[in-house]
């Protein structure tokens, strides 16, 4: 009986061991059927431009996703695939993923440097360096494009953001540079000549600044921004006739602006005009300025207007030179007329010039002249007659006693 039973189980188990060695047989061989070839390089750059082929059609068509997955793909097979990084990075930056778009386009620039698609891929970089603030970076992305041989339009517009983040960046030496190359492609641009002179002024090329203004005068007579700034150079290098012809341009546009008018009195008188041309300026700053005291005796100076001097006493009447003026106008009187009333009024109006330390010798002088100081011998006399009547009145009062 026992024999029996332990021939079966020995039966049963060598059985289980035929099944499973064929189970495990059958099933490495279907996992070999089932298993994919290894493919080759020619085959991997087949699949990947096929991949970036659909994955092209469906970013142009904007079904992004469709898009990323096509070119994911693309680039799983050939990692070496330029126009695939391209692609995924012109994705990218239509999601507005910047950072992923930057990556891509840096990918594809490294790939393939001398690609028709690099030059694209910097203007993306350049614009994306831009939105991320990475004003360095993108310096370096407009100059790579630079050298690229650029069409004029595409040329100016590197130019123009050169200029702006060196001016950043505080490279104005640099700005200029690249402001004058732009100059020169758009000599009618009144905007970057503009930003020449400005630039050369602030680098201190002032021949260059004053250059420009003008050119830039000539294009727009009515730019008075610039048209000051020109004056106040003619003025500071002594270039007075052309620093007036400025000024009255400027007066004429802004007929209140009294800083215009000092300056056309003050380079006037560097060029002797009339003295009505003075009054006249004189007058306009005056009803600007009512009060100005300044203004008030110069126009009293230039005209000898006594209604002009009681206009400042009222405003001080204690100015000096103001009372010596009303003094000297009531001494020509006297001397006219001999009145004894005018004589008294230049001696009050001189008394009180002479409390102003400024005008106390000249008041003096003219007190001296209405009524002369005595002479030694006159002092003498009035001394002698002084004791004289001292002397009776002592005599008179020894009597009454």
């Amino acid at each position: 009986m026992k024999p029996k039973i332990r021939f079966g189980l020995v039966s049963l188990w060598c059985g289980l061991l035929i099944l499973g060695g064929v189970s495990l047989v059958a099933a490495k061989k279907k996992e070999k059927e089932n298993a994919e070839p290894k493919l080759t390089a020619a085959d991997s750059t087949k699949l990947s431009s096929q991949h970036l082929l659909f994955g092209h059609r469906y970013l142009t068509s904007k079904q992004y996703e469709d898009a990323e997955v096509q070119l994911t793909k693309s680039w799983n097979y050939s990692q070496k695939n330029a126009k695939t990084a391209f692609y995924l990075g012109k994705l990218h930056n239509e999601l507005k993923h910047d950072d992923q778009a930057i990556s891509w386009f840096e990918k594809s620039v490294e790939l393939a440097p001398q690609s028709k698609n690099t030059r694209i891929a910097y203007r993306y970089l350049g614009e994306l360096y831009l939105v991320k603030g990475d004003r360095p970076a993108a310096i370096k992305a407009f100059k790579l494009l630079l050298g690229l041989s650029p069409t004029k339009e595409q040329e100016v517009h590197y130019l123009h953001h050169l200029v702006s983040l060196y001016v950043e960046e505080g490279e104005y030496d640099l700005a200029l540079q690249h402001a004058r190359r732009w100059g020169e492609l758009e000599p009618d641009n009144s905007e970057v000549q503009d930003t020449i002179a400005k630039l050369a002024l602030h680098t201190g090329e002032e021949d260059e600044a004053l250059k420009q203004m003008e050119k830039l005068i000539e294009m727009d007579p009515k730019d008075f921004v610039t048209l000051e700034t020109l004056a106040t150079m003619y003025q500071k290098r002594e270039m007075i006739q052309k620093a007036l012809d400025a000024y009255e341009k400027l007066h004429a546009h802004d007929p209140k602006n009294y800083l215009y008018l000092e300056n056309l009195l003050t380079l006037g008188k560097k060029l002797n005009k009339s003295k009505r041309s003075r009054v006249q300026i004189l007058n306009k700053m005056l009803q600007l300025q009512p009060d100005n005291l300044v203004l008030i005796e110069q126009l009293a100076d230039e005209t000898g207007s006594i209604a002009m001097v009681n206009r400042g006493l009222k405003l001080d009447p204690a100015n000096g030179k103001l009372n010596y003026m009303m003094g000297s106008h009531f001494f020509d009187r006297w001397k006219k007329s001999g009145a004894k009333q005018d004589s008294v009024q230049a001696l009050r109006w001189y008394k009180k010039a002479k409390r102003d330390p400024q005008w106390s010798g000249n008041a003096q002088r003219m007190l001296d002249e209405i009524n002369p100081p005595l002479t030694e011998e006159q002092k003498k006399l009035q001394e002698f007659f002084k004791k004289k009547k001292k002397s009776s009145e002592e005599v008179d009062i020894k009597g009454k006693k």
